[in-house]
């Protein structure tokens, strides 16, 4: 088994949310012999002024946070079986509470209905982007939004990270699970990111690869994230960040990546 964790942390901040809030809860569960398609494409974008105006425009103490999320699946001539849970709740989380969260299991066998002439291509994706201007607590701007003692600066922030997979296959069991947050009444709850997968053979016997999952995958992580000195605009410490890791052939293959603002 290929196994990669992943854990860092940076600066970013949360927002509060808007006065009216949004929940919107999908369970989607298939079984088919045939072909099977799905699509997802979810995005929250939440700002702490007109969203109108940004991010070209943002003024003292500005901030904007995105979460995307994107699925795609295609499977062809075979069977599968997909369950599926996503929920995004725009309202304000504590630590260990998500704005977006989704799980899928997900099989698919090419010899399922009698040949072995198809495949599934499956892609699943989660994004966490945030940028905000600086500013020091004492000034209106900053007071309304931040909520920080008299006299701290609140650096200015610009950050994004995506992690996801990718595969081709003709047998494999796919187990997925994300989860972000960009919400919340204190900004002592940091902004978010988790993603884990496992990609192995439909019914393998633990610790044959015989059995494994069969084509070729790939899972990745990568962000570039930037944090200001003080309240000014000046970059005072950035990282770079990629990690891709790819099997092919009778594999299994697993990743997770968790991401906090500090």
């Amino acid at each position: 088994m290929i196994a990669v964790f992943g854990t860092f942390a940076t600066a970013a901040r949360t927002l509060p949310p808007t006065n009216e809030t949004t929940s919107i809860t999908t369970r989607t569960s298939v079984a088919v012999i045939g072909n099977l398609y799905s699509h997802s494409d979810i995005v929250y974008v939440q700002g702490n002024n007109d969203l109108g105006n940004n991010p070209q425009n943002m003024t003292c103490g500005e901030g904007q946070s995105t979460i995307s999320y994107q699925e795609d699946i295609m499977a062809i001539s075979g069977t599968a079986t997909y369950d599926k849970y996503t929920n995004l709740d725009t309202g304000p989380k504590t630590a260990n509470s998500d704005n977006f969260e989704s799980t899928q299991i997900l099989t698919y066998d090419t010899n399922g209905d009698g040949t072995s002439n198809g495949k599934m291509i499956a892609d699943e994706s989660i994004l966490v982007e945030t940028v905000a201007n600086g500013c020091t607590t004492g000034e209106t701007c900053c007071d309304s939004v931040w909520g920080a003692p008299d006299g701290t600066a609140v650096p200015a922030t610009n950050g994004v990270i995506v992690a996801g997979s990718s595969m081709v296959v003709s047998e494999a069991a796919v187990t997925s699970a994300t989860g972000a947050t960009i919400t919340a009444d204190s900004t002592s709850t940091p902004v978010s990111m988790d993603y884990y997968v496992e990609i192995e053979g439909v019914n393998q016997t633990e610790g044959d690869l015989t059995t494994g999952a069969v084509g070729t995958a790939t899972v990745y992580v990568n962000a570039n994230l930037q944090e200001g000195i003080g309240n000014s605009t000046a970059v005072g410490s950035e990282i770079t960040y990629s990690d891709v890791t790819t099997a092919s052939g009778l594999f299994n293959l697993a990743k997770e990546v968790s991401y906090t603002s500090g």
